[in-house]
């Protein structure tokens, strides 16, 4: 993956995933460790936390379609190396926060995702995502 062409997005966009899934089956351990370390990662790279979540429900039964969105994730972080929390001293104290959900897209439990960012200057010092 390190000489993968890199993505703008994590997640292709309107992406739904199903258990059944489409391809072949893949290696349960291999996806469970790069599943692991992406979740790893979410805590200095928020941006990434709904696509891990996405692919975290999809530990049993992994196809194709699964595998391929958190490889999908890999090259957006591969072109993203920048990114990612810094806290840095400065004078701006602006308080901003976002929010967003996608009013039960998960078409297996009709459930919501939904999650938020919440920003002090620069620097992002709360952020959550769930179902």
């Amino acid at each position: 993956m390190d000489k993968a062409k890199p993505i703008l997005t994590p997640i292709e966009e309107k992406l739904k995933l199903t258990k059944d899934g489409t391809g072949d089956f893949v290696n349960a351990t291999y996806f469970k460790r790069l599943a692991g370390s992406l979740r790893y990662l979410t805590s200095t790279r928020p941006d990434i936390t709904y696509g891990v979540g996405l692919i975290s429900n999809f530990m049993e039964f992994l196809r194709q379609s699964h595998l391929q969105a958190a490889k999908r994730m890999l090259k957006y972080i591969q072109g993203t190396h920048s990114d990612g929390i810094f806290c840095s001293k400065t004078n701006d104290s602006n308080h901003v926060g976002f929010t967003d959900s996608d009013w039960a897209g998960d078409i297996m439990q009709r459930k919501i995702t939904s999650g938020y960012a919440f920003y002090l200057g620069s620097s992002v010092f709360s952020w959550s995502s769930k179902k």
